[in-house]
């Protein structure tokens, strides 16, 4: 797993924790796990930072084009899911190399795995294709009463929904003969199998803003921390170089009720430190791969797809530049709010692989995670390919973008699994030298302290309990504390003098003060055991 170094956490956040003029009300953690994804948790730091780390990955072709239907590719506005325990998949795919020319040669297809590693392509029998219902199709060439082409989708599940249509897929498909939508539809079903088109036009927007469209992986989910389904979805704010993507969120309390697209607020968009040739952008973000993440409280994750436009500006191309082509590679952003987002450094989450490997040019990851069987580690996976955006248009493209030595040799373009420990996303790290902190007055529920933590072979980590105004509490210094030591565990038990018990006389209100070498820390959980 790679490091990547963000930003230092100031060594005097405030006064020191003894001298608070006024003790801070408590974070309520209860016995939830909280993620170290910004300063919240953070208070007082000597010698720490706040590090990203990016996912392994593992090199394989997880789903390939070994289908006809599938001949032309796999698209990456594709979608996994664990759910009722079991691995899901649906995945976009093309059986023409030209994805801009046909508005039909596209399909949903359902993939299905016990481990989320070996993934099986089930007869479903729902539609026939070029004389035989053998294939895997959900939706497209006809499948559900629908024809598609290089447009995917996302799923999510509705907990609002009725039984028979509590998977929702968020799309741009319309109705058999009327071609893509100018809006966002979501289809339902109740086996992730068979498909029907249930609420139309569920977010549009006005059309007489010229050059506006919503093509992308538009994201629709059920946000229980506010109680309304909450949308990311593309926004264009043009200028003269490119179709300025951008992402912008909406809120509603039914599936639909969204504001149109121009009147929703920008979330994520290039700026200042984003490059420039010439005084123009020349980056957008794509799809935002949002979602509230599952396993621990307060945190949301982006996973915007950022696209390097080839322009005039490059020398190469100032005679003939090809059309809206580029590379892509994701990004990652943390939020507790899904409104600011915290992009720290913005090295690569999934960057591109090395020439002449399958996914040289483009890592676009799909829409959501799944845990590993242990549950130690997530999965995630992403579009891999040799082409650039822009690649799938026209010949001329092609012909453009291989004569500048950027061309599809292989031309492949599959589904990768990539691995990260579970909640491994950013670490308050420490280095050789050591360094410590003090969290805020935390309430919490629970007689145990966990950390997922990893201190490889010679990293160390100590915990010492304080009350509310930061006074050391009586046998939980950081001298009480069992070093923690050869530790690289998602659930690591805190002692004290060999007791796990945290002392009663907090009354479920703690501070802790956490002095860590050589150690990377994710997150924290009180637990009953």
């Amino acid at each position: 797993m790679t490091n990547l170094k963000l930003l230092v956490v100031s060594a005097a956040l405030g006064a020191a924790v003894a001298g608070h003029a006024a003790t801070p009300a408590p974070i309520d953690v209860g016995d939830r796990r909280q993620l170290f994804i910004d300063n919240l948790f953070v208070e007082d730091a000597r010698g720490v930072t706040l590090e990203t780390h990016q996912p392994r990955k593992t090199g394989e072709q997880t789903i390939g084009t070994d289908r006809p239907w599938e001949q032309g590719g796999i698209g990456p506005y594709s979608s996994v899911l664990w759910d009722q325990g079991r691995y899901h998949l649906w995945y976009h795919a093309m059986d023409q190399k030209l994805w801009h020319t046909s508005p039909v040669a596209g399909s949903i297809c359902y993939a299905t795995s016990e481990d989320g590693i070996t993934w099986r392509k089930p007869d479903l029998g729902l539609v026939e294709y070029k004389g035989s219902r053998q294939n895997n199709i959900a939706v497209g060439h006809g499948a559900a009463g629908l024809t598609l082409g290089q447009d995917g989708m996302m799923v999510f599940v509705d907990p609002n929904a009725p039984p028979g249509e509590r998977l929702r897929m968020v799309n741009r498909f319309s109705k058999e003969g009327k071609g893509k939508s100018e809006g966002v539809n979501i289809m339902s079903s109740g086996d992730g199998i068979h498909w029907k088109l249930t609420h139309e036009q569920v977010m549009t927007y006005r059309p007489e803003v010229k050059g506006h469209h919503l093509d992308s992986q538009n994201v629709i989910f059920w946000d229980e921390s506010v109680n309304k389904y909450v949308a990311f979805v593309r926004r264009n704010l043009k200028d003269a170089e490119n179709q300025g993507r951008a992402i912008a969120r909406g809120e509603s309390q039914r599936l639909g009720g969204f504001a149109p697209t121009q009147d929703l607020p920008v979330v994520f968009t290039p700026d200042g430190p984003d490059p420039v040739h010439a005084g123009a952008s020349v980056v957008d973000y794509y799809n935002s791969g949002a979602l509230r993440y599952p396993w621990a409280d307060r945190a949301y994750l982006l996973f915007p797809q950022a696209y390097y436009h080839y322009t005039r500006n490059l020398r190469e191309y100032a005679k003939d530049a090809p059309t809206n082509a580029g590379a892509m590679d994701t990004q990652f952003a943390a939020s507790r709010d899904g409104l600011k987002w915290e992009r720290y450094d913005r090295r690569p989450f999934v960057r591109t692989g090395m020439k002449d490997e399958f996914d040289c040019h483009s890592a676009r990851l799909i829409y959501g995670m799944v845990p590993d069987r242990s549950g130690r580690e997530l999965y995630m996976y992403y579009r891999a390919s040799d082409w650039l955006h822009g690649w799938d248009r026209d010949e001329r493209n092609r012909a453009l973008l291989t004569k500048t030595g950027v061309g599809a040799d292989r031309d492949i373009a599959v589904l990768s699994r990539v691995v990260l420990r579970r909640d491994g996303f950013v670490s308050v790290t420490a280095g050789h030298e050591g360094g410590e902190f003090t969290t805020p007055p935390l309430k919490y529920n629970g007689r145990r302290l966990r950390l997922n933590v990893d201190t490889s072979a010679t990293g160390i980590v100590r915990v010492a309990c304080l009350d509310a105004d930061g006074k050391p509490l009586a046998g939980y210094a950081l001298e009480d504390c069992d070093i923690i030591h050869t530790a690289n565990d998602i659930n690591r038990m805190v002692t004290w003098r060999g007791s796990a018990d945290l002392p009663a006389a907090a009354g479920g209100v703690v501070r802790l003060r956490i002095m860590a070498r050589a150690t990377d820390l994710y997150a924290f959980q009180f637990t009953a055991e």
